[in-house]
This record gives structure tokens, C-alpha cells and sequence, in this order.
């Protein structure tokens, strides 16, 4: 089980194959070691997450692919929450508060204005 823990390193593959059934993977690591394996499948199975000790499975629908990936590839810090128990089953992704104007879209004036805000 892993609560809010800080992602330190993720890795992504896109594979077929007759073995299993998920096309695009995504693996993250913790800053406590714990790993966790993201499989993307067409339809979850109703135990779509599986903890083992540190390591976690989860299976999500393919159509969530590009949103893990993006998050993965952009934010910083990323941290990952994974439960199972009387709440049920429990996946969560998520960054830490940013300031406004962080993001690849944004107008460079803004851009400037939270890197000043950082600094000063």
C-alpha cells in the first residue's frame, strides 16, 4: 500500500504480444521503492488493482493511456496513492499545488511572472 508516495522515476511501453492482455504499460517507482505496474486493457477485470508487499498492479481502460503518460512526462512531483480495503480498491495519480501559469500552453508572460514568484 502506498499513500501519496513521490514518484522518482517511471518508465512507458507500448507491446503485443499473445501472453497478456494489455498494449501500453507504464511502470512507476517510489522514493520508498515500492513499484507499480499500470497495464491498460481493453476491459478491467473487477480485481483491477493488486497489492503484493511493495508492488502494485493495476489495470486500467486504454483509453487512459495518453492522460497517465502525459502526467508522467510533464509534471514534477508526481505522487501515487494505491489502497485496497473497507474504502475498496483505490488508485490515485496525482501532483502537488502549482502556481498558475505552469503549463506548456500558457502565455510566456505567465510563465515569467511564477518563476519570479518562486524566486522572490
Amino acid at each position: 500500500m502506498a499513500i501519496q508516495e513521490r514518484v522518482t522515476s517511471y518508465s512507458a511501453a507500448v507491446v503485443r504480444n499473445d501472453f497478456v492482455p494489455y498494449r501500453e504499460v507504464v511502470r512507476l517507482t517510489t522514493e520508498t521503492g515500492s513499484e507499480v505496474f499500470i497495464g491498460f486493457v481493453a476491459t478491467p477485470p473487477a480485481d483491477w488493482l493488486r497489492i503484493n508487499g511493495p508492488n502494485t498492479i493495476v489495470f486500467l481502460e486504454r483509453t487512459q493511456f495518453d492522460r497517465i503518460h502525459h502526467l508522467v512526462q510533464t509534471e514534477s512531483p508526481l505522487f501515487v496513492t494505491t489502497m485496497q480495503g473497507i474504502f475498496g480498491l483505490v488508485f490515485n495519480l496525482t501532483t502537488s499545488p502549482e502556481l498558475p501559469g505552469e503549463g506548456p500552453a500558457d502565455d510566456d508572460a505567465l510563465v515569467d511572472l511564477a518563476t519570479q514568484l518562486r524566486a522572490g
